[in-house]
């Protein structure tokens, strides 16, 4: 099944020559492929009672009503508030999460927003006044309980995200006796740190040479700006088997997305371009407006032996172009790992067995931690698909709710309530909510690509 792939790369790389270290051991494409294959497979749906997290039935126009369709009010911070107004409001917003928020009982049902809502407006009576302001940071304060991807108050966070550090001074390689530095020196223990199988991830040097570099995952708040460096204090001491020691130093961490890169005139939703010999297909969102573009995007890639995807821009949209983009790629239904219910009706939307589905081709996804929500069901899916590689960082971890904002009355704060339905897993590593998806190969989002298409040429 590979051979069309091994055939591909001998007649289009020929041109090319190896380059780098010679002395790091390397696998044969067909061998990395297997391993990843296998990992991927490892992941299946099974079968989850979700009654747990079903709550109170509620009408349907009631909750659609906490959804406005028309232009709200804009949010002041400075406006001024009566005690009365943001007691309502929140009245009003602990409403809204009984009604239509769909990991309600997941994140602990009555009796832990209940207690939360009597805590916020304990503190709202002690005060005259307000501005919106104070009330937005009241309830980011008191809400950090929902660590919830989607979730969000004036687009504003309460929870921490993890990011990825790379400590990429000397590269490693796995043998069967652990791990070494590829100038031979055994490593003994790196301070800290019993599992290096957790430490040390799968990754690429610059010459293109699969190799393992440390890499720690950091909280990092979201309402930050990740398009600025963001630093990690944390060093490493490696121990060697001749007595060495080494310190290393985590690179800064930059957010990769085109919405920081490029001005608005240059920004394109959806591009396609060739790296060498291979096609490279792109969007940024996954918008209805771009559907038929974006579909197109997934036939052309079909027919190459290798080619990339690039969701690394992408925070997400429509779910259903996630599953119809994946399926036309593979020629037929591709399915996810997860399971999604109405937790306010207890019906599965997403309930059917997942199928490994072969593949005669390779597909690279390129993945960064701004690639979110609709992205990260793409991915899913792809778990489910031969011969897919996922290069680039840990993705955003934005699964868990639905969609969907609702506007306070009086302050105008916009909450971000998901529309009732919640996915969710069976038991497993592959997925954590506000850490995301791991990469199969881990390397820095911006150079993803290039060092995507290296690696290729490396492994013929």
């Amino acid at each position: 099944m590979l051979k069309k792939i091994f055939v591909w790369i001998l007649a289009a790389m020929l041109a090319f020559s190896n380059v780098g270290c010679t002395s790091v051991p390397q696998p044969t494409m067909e061998e990395l492929l297997e391993e990843v294959n296998a990992e991927h497979q490892e992941v299946e749906k099974g079968i989850m009672n979700a009654s747990q997290y079903v709550g109170d039935l509620v009408d349907q126009d009631l909750r659609w009503s906490y959804y406005p369709k028309e232009n709200t009010a804009e949010y002041d911070p400075e406006k001024i508030l009566t005690q009365q107004q943001v007691i309502e409001d929140v009245t009003y917003l602990f409403d809204a999460f009984h009604d239509c928020y769909g990991p309600y009982e997941y994140f602990g049902g009555a009796e832990v927003f209940d207690k939360a809502e009597e805590t916020i407006k304990a503190e709202l009576e002690t005060k005259e006044t307000l501005t919106a302001a104070d009330l937005e940071q009241i309830l980011l304060e008191n809400l950090a309980f929902i660590k919830d991807g989607h979730f969000n108050i004036n687009n504003k966070s309460p929870y921490m995200i993890k990011i990825p550090f790379f400590f990429r001074e000397i590269a490693f390689v796995k043998t069967e006796e652990g791990y070494q530095a590829t100038d031979g020196r055994k490593v003994e223990l790196v301070e800290g740190y019993d599992n290096l199988d957790e430490l040390m991830k799968r990754s690429i040097s610059p010459e293109g040479k699969l190799v393992y570099y440390p890499v720690l995952l950091k909280d990092n708040d979201p309402s930050i700006r990740l398009d600025l460096p963001q630093s990690c204090k944390e060093t490493l001491i490696v121990h060697y088997a001749n007595k060495t020691t080494q310190e290393l130093k985590a690179e800064p961490f930059q957010i990769y997305s085109e919405t920081f890169l490029k001005t608005p005139e240059e920004y394109q939703v959806v591009t396609s371009r060739q790296n060498g010999e291979i096609p490279v297909f792109q969007f940024n969102e996954f918008d209805l407006d771009y559907e038929e573009e974006i579909s197109e995007g997934a036939k052309v890639l079909k027919e190459a032996p290798i080619a990339i995807l690039d969701l690394r821009s992408n925070r997400g949209g429509s779910a259903l172009i996630a599953e119809d983009w994946i399926s036309k790629y593979a020629n037929t239904l591709v399915l996810m790992n997860r399971n999604i219910i109405d937790t306010k009706t207890g019906e599965f939307l997403r309930n059917e067995e997942d199928k490994w589905i072969e593949n005669p081709n390779m597909l690279i996804i390129l993945s960064g931690k701004y690639s979110a929500s609709a992205s990260e069901m793409l991915i899913d899916c792809a778990y489910n698909l031969e011969n897919v590689l996922i290069i680039g960082e840990n993705t955003m971890g934005a699964l868990l709710g639905g969609q969907g904002s609702t506007c306070l009355p009086s302050s105008a704060v916009k909450v971000g309530v998901g529309n009732g339905l919640m996915s969710l897993q069976t038991e497993g590593y592959y997925f954590e909510e506000l850490r995301g998806f791991y990469p199969d190969i881990w390397v820095p989002a911006g150079e993803a690509e290039e060092l995507a298409v290296k690696l290729i040429e490396n492994l013929k």
